[in-house]
């Protein structure tokens, strides 16, 4: 006997220690009670089967009684809902033929053909810890990062992962626009039930740039509602935004609060290594049957790796511009990987002399500030990240300069205080994605 079927026999034991004060007797409670059944839970509704409809109208004015005794024993706050075993059986194949639904998993994403570098190392991880046990230890999952780095291939690589494992479970991937268009559909053809129903049957939830629901009130509180089902019921939900739950304007805070209340993970502009790796996944893909030089495996990484799909492109143009351009040729190298990127790339101009000046200059302009506050004593906590920075650059960037030099341009600091904030600098581009975009962006404008 499972647990389920154990606190019902509790309850009806209890229930029958007081048929007096029922106004019942023993051969009603034998007749009618104990032809009862549970038959299953979602989310907080209990649903009874009893044997005919007459049974049931013996039964049902006792239900609230039934009720308060189960909550009792099980510790919990369930509405019981009685129906006859016919009615049950209609329903339960009506249900089931809800759940024959397309997961609208794509099957050529899986964990395998992801590139796995420093940039998404964490994500894949978590991702492939909620595939091998959904609903255990992280949900809901929430992964954010730019666009084109990955997150869409992570949601489909767990629902496919997982579904190898278990085919039986229960998964489905959809972006939070086809989230909101088909509650709206349901709006209009009065099927919320059936809406309802499919998505708290969910085992695994993927829910792709949910920043689409900002704003959207009503989606929001439907959504909410499942949300709150499925984690209470040990269900797995995987979410993915182009920003961490804190920076999603426009979203309800009560949202906000179950995204952090997960694991977040984040996904970062793929470098050199994982960019180059990525090409070379791509190609093993493509079945590309002449070599390629290494030489243009790098430029391609160092000048087309913003996110996956420019690499992806990247690869794309030059393999058309074989075909159309280079049929005679018997691999593919720098020369002419230039001549088929001419048009979206120039010989880089000569790069400007690094001063501490212009440094210091290019970190006040960019946070509009002037050099003089960055030199000057104030504690401001704008003026402190920007003194920050620019100390870390002008150490990570000018060759053979010393902390006490570095003290001495920026209004004869110390050089222990000159170390405490390069060491402060690094520790926040670990952990902080938006601080580290302003310095590659900063960067970039030096360069």
């Amino acid at each position: 006997m499972n647990n389920l079927d154990m606190n019902w026999q509790k309850t009806l034991s209890l229930f029958q220690g007081k048929l007096d004060d029922y106004g019942l007797d023993k051969i009603t409670f034998d007749s009618f009670f104990t032809t009862l059944e549970i038959k299953d839970i979602v989310g907080s509704v209990v649903t009874i089967t009893i044997d005919t409809k007459w049974s049931l109208d013996v039964v049902e004015p006792y239900l609230t009684h039934l009720q308060e005794i189960y909550n009792t024993v099980t510790n919990g706050h369930y509405q019981l809902h009685l129906m006859t075993e016919e009615d049950f059986q209609k329903s339960h194949v009506h249900q089931e033929h809800l759940l024959q639904f397309d997961d609208h998993l794509n099957p050529d994403l899986t964990f395998d053909n992801f590139v796995i570098g420093n940039s998404n190392r964490i994500a894949q991880n978590a991702s492939l810890a909620v595939a091998m046990k959904p609903g255990v230890s992280y949900s809901p999952l929430f992964i954010h990062s730019n666009s084109g780095l990955g997150k869409t291939h992570l949601l489909n690589a767990i629902g496919n992962y997982a579904k190898k494992r278990d085919p039986s479970i229960h998964v489905l991937f959809t972006t939070s626009e086809n989230f909101v268009n088909e509650y709206i559909q349901s709006l209009a053809n009065h099927s919320m039930d059936e809406f309802n129903y499919k998505y708290r049957q969910m085992d695994i939830l993927l829910i792709d740039d949910i920043q689409f629901m900002a704003t959207k009130e009503s989606s929001s509180e439907i959504f909410f509602n499942i949300f709150n089902t499925l984690i209470s019921n040990k269900k797995q939900i995987v979410i993915t935004s182009d920003k961490p739950p804190r920076d999603l304007k426009g979203m309800e805070s009560r949202l906000v609060s179950r995204f952090s209340s997960g694991l977040t993970v984040s996904i970062d502009t793929p470098e050199f290594e994982t960019a180059k790796a990525i090409l070379r996944k791509k190609i093993e893909i493509e079945n590309v049957d002449y070599p390629i030089t290494e030489e243009v495996l790098d430029f391609i990484a160092t000048h087309f790796n913003t996110d996956v799909r420019e690499l992806e492109g990247s690869l794309k143009r030059l393999l058309f511009y074989k075909l159309i351009c280079g049929k005679k040729l018997d691999i593919i190298d720098l020369n002419f990987a230039l001549e088929a990127f001419s048009d979206s790339y120039s010989q880089p101009a000569q790069k400007k002399e690094l001063t501490v000046s212009n440094i210091k200059k290019c970190v006040a302009d960019y946070y509009n500030l002037t050099v003089a506050q960055i030199n000057s004593k104030s504690r401001t906590s704008s003026i402190i990240v920007a003194r920050h920075i620019a100390m870390y650059l002008v150490r990570e960037l000018i060759e053979d300069i010393s902390f006490i030099q570095i003290g001495h341009e920026f209004g004869g600091r110390d050089h222990s205080t000159v170390m405490k904030a390069c060491h402060k600098v690094q520790q926040k581009l670990e952990k902080d994605m938006n601080y580290r975009q302003a310095i590659q962006d900063i960067k970039k404008k030096l360069v």
